[in-house]
């Protein structure tokens, strides 16, 4: 099954909403293995901003209502290499996790905005 999610889609989970500034196929060779499914233990969703009409934009309104993906976690040195950083607006961080889709896992990146 292909997920349909790409940077700018927000990542829900619980009542935190993470923008996605980086998606990708996880390229890892124990990636059909059960492991890896038994550790994507948590749900979350995603949103999307719709399309913009009369020069206002609505909600984000929610695309994919229940995936199973590992725990946020801090990224990594080889992911900090894959992706282009952009300068953020705000104090932020960027965590990771591992989206089970079916026959493919998906790789995300997400933004936090640090607490004051």
């Amino acid at each position: 099954m292909t997920l349909d999610i790409r940077a700018g889609d927000i990542l829900v989970r619980g009542s935190k909403n993470n923008p996605v500034v980086w998606c990708g196929v996880w390229e890892d060779e124990t990636g059909s293995d059960p492991s890896m499914r038994a550790m994507c233990s948590v749900t979350a969703s995603t949103k999307r901003n719709p399309t913009i009409s009369g020069g206002k934009r609505g909600d984000p309104a929610e695309v994919i209502a229940s995936l199973k993906c590992t725990p946020l976690d801090p990224i990594g040195a080889h992911t900090q290499e894959m992706i282009v950083r952009r300068v953020p607006t705000a104090p932020t961080d960027l965590l990771e996790c591992i989206v089970d889709g079916g026959d493919t896992f998906y790789h995300l990146v997400v933004e936090r905005v640090r607490d004051a």
